[in-house]
């Protein structure tokens, strides 16, 4: 009767586990060991190229930053450019890259989009008072030395030669744009200024800078308005005393000598020129040529009525005149108000597009400016700073850690397979797991007695090797096409190194 402890000590219980599971084990390393190899060993070689783009600002002025895009937003457009399908494709026609996946007739896209994974950019801003620098850090992984240091150059060179393309394109298109907005604003500054004209032409004498001179002349009408008020009840007077047969002596006022009287009383007031002025000195001449004609006839009583009834008439005449020209200056002056809303209206919308027709102005020769600046050539400049070189040794991957990872992977693997064997296994293997399982005395335990090899079991042994081997094959098969020309598994494995 074999004699156990009561409990075994993980020492043995680990050596248990070992020797009771090693084939698991075993396959287990292989296996793991087969699909990892291929990794260590078959991984392509890449080799790592860098060239450098710095962006000098030369001219850091507002008007150039006002009038061209920012400097940043035109690094990523001129970047989404040259990573377009397009042009990608052009470059791997001309430097003849991925030759095995054209050979292999892979779709260009697909070749376009594995070129796109194995460029990086990284932009790096520095400012320095005024002046800024950028700079550009165009990388690249590939296959091929040679194409490592052409590619990120072919690059460095479209992006000095997209910028100068972009700007001019820019600036003159800006330059275009705004000529075209400044037209339009003109004409809009033209159709304005004649809309106000017209208007000061059609409302002239109501303006509201006319209301002081139209108050005076209304007082001034006022006034001739009471002397011919005055005048006409100095002729009625007349009529009066020659209706009631009162005669006046030779020296007795007369219409020409009254008409004489108003024109000194209004020649002391105005100039010659003045329509009062005129009018009465006609009406003067006009009494003349009626006393002419009579000069030699006795004067007759009729006479003089009928020449008092002619002053009357003028003086009446004028009083109709004078009410009208009274009334139209009150209505000017009461419209004044809603004549002055009606110019500020118009001066407002006036003067809105002076100030759009100024400020696009103002854009406009800045933008001339730009333009003369990017001619030039005295605005911010690309410049490449550093070309790649011709690696002579591959940047990734490094053999030797993935071996030793690889090694590690399949022992954790190999560890874990028999773990896992001896967890899904039910069965008691020793003493002390019996007693652990249940409290039942154990009378007698019996040793393992191996048995005799047979045909069977041997057949059954070399099958399971064959097994184990075919797997480890198609598993390092496996490991070998996924490893072959994986320049991103190379990528993501050396990260950040690359």
């Amino acid at each position: 009767m074999a004699q156990s402890t009561i409990r075994d000590s993980g020492f043995d219980i680990a050596v248990s586990i070992l020797r009771r599971r090693k084939w698991a084990g075993v396959i287990a390393f292989a296996a793991t060991l087969s699909l990892a190899m291929p990794f260590v060993f078959f991984l392509p070689n890449v080799y790592s190229g860098a060239a450098t783009v710095i962006v000098d600002n030369q001219d850091a002025s507002s008007l150039v930053r006002d009038t061209v895009p920012e400097l940043e937003t035109r690094l990523v457009t001129i970047q989404q450019e040259l990573l377009s399908r397009t042009r990608l494709s052009d470059v791997i026609m001309r430097l003849n890259l991925y030759p095995a996946r054209r050979r292999a007739h892979a779709p260009m896209a697909a070749v376009v989009e594995g070129m796109r994974r194995d460029i990086h950019i990284e932009l790096s801003r520095s400012d320095r008072g005024r002046q800024s620098t950028i700079g550009l850090k165009i990388s690249y992984i590939g296959l091929d030395p040679r194409s490592a240091a052409a590619v990120p150059n072919t690059l460095a060179a479209l992006y000095v030669e997209e910028n100068i393309r972009m700007r001019e394109r820019q600036t003159g298109e800006m330059a275009e744009f705004l000529k075209t907005q400044f037209d339009a604003a003109r004409r809009v500054v033209e159709v304005q200024q004649a809309r106000l004209d017209r208007f000061k032409q059609e409302r002239a004498g109501e303006l509201p800078e006319q209301v002081a001179i139209n108050m005076v002349t209304l007082e001034r009408l006022n006034t001739r308005l009471r002397l011919n008020t005055d005048d006409q009840l100095r002729v009625r007077e007349q009529q009066d005393r020659f209706a009631g047969g009162i005669q006046a002596n030779q020296d007795a006022a007369d219409p020409l000598q009254t008409a004489k009287q108003r024109l000194a009383e209004l020649q002391t007031k105005f100039t010659d020129k003045h329509p009062d002025v005129m009018r009465t000195k006609a009406a003067i001449a006009e009494l003349e040529r009626q006393r002419a004609g009579t000069v030699h006839a006795p004067p007759q009583p009729v006479q003089r009525t009928s020449s008092s009834e002619g002053a009357l008439a003028l003086l009446q005449q004028e009083e109709r005149r004078l009410r009208e020209d009274i009334a139209a200056y009150e209505r000017r002056i009461q419209t004044a108000p809603k004549i002055e809303q009606e110019l500020e209206a118009l001066e407002r919308d006036y003067n809105a597009a002076k100030e759009s027709h100024a400020s696009i102005l103002k854009r406009y020769e800045e933008a001339q400016l730009a333009d003369s600046l990017e001619q030039a050539k005295k605005s911010e400049t690309f410049r490449v700073l550093d070309t790649a070189i011709v690696p002579t040794a591959p940047a990734a991957p490094n053999r030797r850690r993935l071996l030793l990872m690889a090694f590690f992977f399949a022992a954790a693997s190999a560890v874990g397979m028999m773990l896992l064997a001896e967890h899904l296994d039910t069965s008691f293997h020793s003493v002390g797991e019996l007693r652990q399982f249940t409290t039942v005395p154990v009378l007698a335990s019996i040793p393992s007695v191996p048995s005799r090899l047979t045909l069977a079991t041997v057949l059954r042994v070399v099958l399971s090797v064959i097994a184990v081997l075919l797997m480890c094959v198609a598993l390092a098969g496996f490991g070998y096409r996924a490893a072959r020309q994986n320049t991103q598994l190379v990528w993501m494995l050396s990260a950040p190194k690359l």
